[in-house]
Parts: C-alpha cells; sequence; structure tokens
C-alpha cells in the first residue's frame, strides 16, 4: 500500500486518538500513519460506534482523556465533510463479536472493534498485540 492508493482501513480507538489529537508522527507507526493518511485522502476511515463508547469510558474511569477531546473526536465524526464514518453494531457485528474468544480478548469494546474490522472485511489500524494474535483481521501497525 503506497501513498495515494485508494484504501479504507478501521481505526481501533488509540490509534484514531493519536493520528486526530496527538502527534501521529511520534505515536504512530510508520505502517499506521500511512494507512491512516492514504484512507483520509481516499476512501476514508472507519469508526466503530464502540470507540466513541470507549472514549467516553476513559474520559469517565482513567482521565488519560478529557471532556474536550471527546468533543473535538465526536464533532469529527459528526461532520459531513470529514473523512471519519461511524460504523454501527449490526447484526454482522454482533455475530463477528461472538466469534471472538472471550478468553483471549476479554475487553468487550476492543472485542466490538475488531467484530466490525470482521464485519466490514477491512484491515484494522490497532498496536493491540491480542487482536493481531488473534489472527481474524488483517492488522496494520
Amino acid at each position: 500500500m503506497g501513498h495515494g492508493d485508494p484504501v479504507r482501513v478501521v481505526a481501533d480507538t488509540h490509534a484514531l486518538v493519536w493520528y486526530l489529537l496527538d502527534d501521529p508522527d511520534r505515536r504512530l507507526s510508520p505502517a499506521a500513519l500511512v494507512a491512516l493518511e492514504d484512507a483520509e485522502s481516499t476512501d476514508g476511515i472507519s469508526v466503530s460506534v464502540a470507540s466513541v463508547v470507549d472514549l467516553w469510558y476513559v474520559v469517565r474511569t482513567r482521565g488519560t482523556f478529557t471532556d474536550d477531546q471527546l468533543g473535538q473526536v465526536v464533532g469529527l465524526l459528526r461532520d459531513p465533510e470529514s473523512p471519519l464514518e461511524v460504523e454501527p453494531i449490526t447484526l454482522e457485528v454482533a455475530a463477528a463479536f461472538q466469534e471472538i474468544p472471550r478468553d483471549r480478548l476479554g475487553d468487550p469494546w476492543d472485542r466490538f472493534i475488531t467484530a466490525a474490522a470482521m464485519a466490514l472485511g477491512l484491515p484494522l489500524v490497532t498496536r493491540d498485540r491480542r487482536i493481531t494474535e488473534l489472527g481474524f483481521v488483517e492488522t496494520i501497525w
């Protein structure tokens, strides 16, 4: 995948936040950065609605993410001009969710995000080794 190739990817929560609000050149791997840049400039970046819930949870429990940052992300997701596309939890996502062994990936948000990539047939930009080791979806990092 080179710059400009049409591609759509699903962004895991951390990849999305680092790409949009942090220092992507420092936080993302080169492959992850290229994948997100290519997707942004061509077919767009899919974001599971589970990532929004995950961000809300992080704001409320860990404090590593602020209400303002959550508002910025939600604003971008609502912007019709944004390359970000919110993916709902569909029946196909729910079916894929059930295929993922809970003992290997216990976090429900990670399971829903992985299931979204499975249902959409898209690669998932994530550094989460547990997701990569599952082998259920192509991962980029």
